[in-house]
């Protein structure tokens, strides 16, 4: 049943009940609406008319302007009740209230007066925070349905406003009609009484940041078997604003793209030039950047440094160069990046990786990182990149995760904290606890109150034993685990890979066994070899994944050497031959092929093309001993004992002549470490034979 809902905004917010009627027309006044609206007019019947950005918006206005003195949840009742996970809210107000209040139910507890005081970044202000709220909480007398991430009402209304003045007198009239419908829809055409800071372009660089997110989420089909010839399936639409989970970005609102290059050489001839010497990072960098070509240059900025790197195919279109000539250029730039950072004339780079990493601790936000130093929001003029996006990418010790630049596994951290916390300690006595975990006086508040089920009240810190945490997973030991030592940061690859010096002189590639000696790497019945990834939470976390070295060299790959590989969807996976071969990380991989833990993965390389196929973790105890050895090397279909040993013998030999002599395939099996295959077959083996 369709009914209409009786409830009208008064019985949303009771506070309008006692206000002052002129101080809520002013800002509830709408031309399609009858005055008093709010009393009497049902409120799914007012969103069909105003929507639901304009009422939003106009919410947290009266929050803001007329009751700043209630907390969001006594303004707006309902908001107690809503269970939000900050997934679901857009950025960058979800790194925002990460890094402020600490949670959803931090934010609605607090009044738009302590809002002012917390210090909000410059790039997201009190009133796109409340508006999302707002949006919230009307959301569900809507007809939307989508479940899409909840958008800032206010970053709407700026974004409409921002397009009408810049929309050109020439636009056609069915452009000039869609903005009209857009401003009144939204009440941008209002001005509003309550406004956020102005911001500079410093601060659209960092609410662009807010939308940093490791990699693109798109679905991609799995096959049961890694022989099966890659299927090349269309990719869906993907709107520029969508991020990860298909969430909001935060848009950097600005001129036409027509008048960018114009104003961007006005802005430059207004700003004063650098003096040499007052930013010697930034001068060493300039330098070392000035020395490439410009293709280089550009795949550095657009790819390498970039907060959301554009794929291979668009930077070729937007330079005009051929794939192979961006490719190559990646190469060059990540080599000669990697021998740099590691030479003298790098070594302060190196040297202040190293002092920041330890100043900020193993938790920190994007703000703290900026203003950790005078050289990071300043350009590097030849790369057109503040120094702190080089910085960010350089960090070889930490990733991204919800707003947090974290040092290892962020889940172990936050169960590691909560540990520390017992016997509710005030908040002097949890730094000193949590300090033992590197995180820093700077970041302890927002860190506590991220956390779930910590809380703060009265000055001392309470945890929620009732609000579940689930303990880290025991996993041997990798440089994506938290307690595992970090090396010294040298450099790192496109999109945060990191690269790290050489720690030991690694083995001659003649003296490495061959891909048909590797453990987890198999042949197909086309030739091709692929290699078996056991996907673990830390391979998710972005934690490297290492390979064999007989794998790797039949890769082509050379011990202190890297390898760039085109993964699905046009992202860049490096596999680089440190003290062993291993990727910097298959993150950006595992989410397109939704991977989860306990999941194999199945990769192999054609040239510099990646492909990969995903074997769900399923069930496999009412199966035989022989299935569950086929799984392991990727085959599914049923088969009996005879035919399974077979099937394994070709998988593991370089040619057809195979021997499926069951105590030498045993034994050939667990020369190269198959210790799991030959775990299920021993038993069913000697049964047999």
């Amino acid at each position: 049943m369709n009914a209409v809902s009786p409830i009208c905004l008064t019985d949303l917010a009771p506070a309008l009940r006692w206000g002052k009627p002129d101080d809520i027309s002013d800002i509830l006044c709408h031309d399609r609406l009858v005055d008093g609206w709010w009393h009497s007019l049902p409120l799914p019947r007012v969103l069909d008319i105003a929507g639901p950005t304009w009422l939003s918006h106009c919410l947290a206005r009266l929050s803001i302007e007329r009751w700043d003195h209630l907390s969001l949840g006594e303004f707006m009742p309902t908001l107690r009740e809503l269970a939000v996970d900050m997934d679901e809210i857009a950025e960058p107000v979800r790194g925002t209230v990460l890094a402020t209040a600490g949670g959803w139910d931090q934010l609605v507890a607090a009044t738009p007066a302590a809002m002012r005081d917390w210090g909000c970044p410059e790039g997201c202000g009190v009133l796109d925070v409340v508006s999302t709220a707002m949006w919230r909480a009307v959301h569900p007398f809507t007809r939307d349905s989508d479940g899409g991430p909840a958008p800032s009402p206010a970053l709407i209304v700026e974004a409409v406003r921002t397009i009408a003045n810049w929309m050109p007198e020439s636009a056609p009239e069915h452009v000039h009609n869609a903005l009209a419908y857009l401003t009144e829809a939204t009440g941008a055409d209002k001005t509003d009484g309550y406004e956020d800071p102005p911001q500079s372009p410093a601060t659209r660089a960092i609410r662009t940041l807010r939308a940093l997110r490791a990699n693109r989420e798109e679905e991609n089909p799995t096959a049961p078997s890694p022989a099966a010839p890659p299927v090349e399936l269309p990719q869906r639409t993907r709107s520029p604003l969508l991020g990860p989970g298909r969430t909001l970005r935060r848009p950097a609102f600005g001129p036409p793209k027509a008048l960018r290059g114009e104003i961007a050489n006005e802005a430059a001839a207004e700003r004063p030039p650098l003096r040499l010497g007052e930013h010697p990072l930034v001068d060493l960098l300039d330098h070392f950047f000035r020395s490439w070509e410009e293709l280089e240059r550009t795949v550095a900025a657009e790819r390498l440094f970039a907060a959301e790197p554009i794929s291979i195919r668009v930077l070729s279109e937007q330079v005009q160069a051929d794939l192979s000539q961006i490719r190559n250029a990646q190469r060059s730039v990540e080599e000669r990046l990697l021998h740099w950072l590691s030479s003298p004339q790098g070594e302060p780079i190196t040297k202040h990786l190293g002092d920041i990493s330890e100043q900020l601790g193993t938790a920190t936000t994007i703000d703290h990182l900026i203003s950790a130093h005078t050289d990071h929001p300043v350009e590097i003029p030849s790369l057109g990149t503040p120094l702190w996006r080089v910085i960010i990418t350089l960090f070889t010790d930490r990733r991204l995760h919800n707003g947090w630049l974290v040092a290892g596994d962020p889940n172990r951290l936050r169960w590691q904290t909560r540990q520390l916390l017992s016997g509710q300690p005030d908040f002097t006595e949890a730094g000193l606890r949590l300090a033992k975990l590197g995180i820093r006086p700077q970041s302890l508040r927002a860190w506590l109150l991220s956390t779930p089920g910590v809380s703060i009240r009265d000055g001392y810190v309470m945890v929620d034993e009732s609000v579940t945490l689930a303990a880290p997973i025991p996993t041997a030991a990798t440089a994506g685990h938290a307690s595992a030592p970090v090396q010294p940061p040298v450099g790192t690859t496109a999109g945060g890979l990191p690269i790290r010096r050489r720690t030991t002189v690694p083995a001659t590639v003649d003296s490495q066994p061959g891909v048909a000696s590797s453990p987890r790497c198999f042949r197909a019945p086309d030739g091709r070899w692929w290699h078996r990834v056991d996907v673990t939470a830390d391979h998710l976390n972005g934690a490297p994944v290492t390979v064999p070295p007989g794998y790797a060299t039949h890769l082509g790959l050379q011990p202190g050497r890297l390898l760039c590989l085109t993964a699905p969807g046009a992202d860049l996976l490096v596999l680089v031959w440190r003290d062993q071969p291993a990727f910097d990380s298959l993150r950006p991989l595992l989410r397109r092929l939704s991977a989860h833990p306990g999941d194999r993965v199945f990769i192999t390389v054609n040239g510099d093309r990646l492909d990969a196929r995903r074997l769900a973790a399923t069930d496999l105890s009412d199966h035989g001993p022989t299935s569950r050895a086929l799984h392991l090397i990727g085959y599914t279909a049923p088969a009996s004992t005879d035919e399974a040993l077979e099937i394994i013998a070709r998988r593991i030999s370089e040619d057809e002549t195979v021997q499926t002599n069951p105590a030498h395939l045993l034994d050939l099996l667990g020369q190269r470490g198959d210790d799991d295959i030959v775990a299920e077959l021993r038993p069913t083996l000697y049964a047999t034979h």
